[in-house]
């Protein structure tokens, strides 16, 4: 990963971040052991499931292209 390419993930980030902290309740954001969990939670539920569609998006469109073909793929 290139420098630039890590920058634009630092500040991608932030900027999830920012959503997600605005989307927290303020009681949970009052413990080490409470903001802990509702991070995780926002990981679980919105981060990781959208970066697994999108790992297995592009390799399902990656297959598709090695065998000579294209599927229209549709996001939700």
């Amino acid at each position: 990963m290139t420098p630039e390419e890590q920058a634009t993930i630092k500040e991608h980030l932030r900027q999830v971040a920012e959503i997600l902290y605005k989307n927290t309740p303020s009681d949970e954001l009052t413990r080490f052991e409470t903001i802990e969990l509702s991070i995780r939670e926002h990981l679980q539920e919105t981060v990781a499931p959208e970066i697994s569609n999108f790992f297995s998006t592009q390799q399902e469109e990656t297959q598709g292209q090695e065998n000579g073909q294209f599927k229209l793929v549709l996001e939700k």
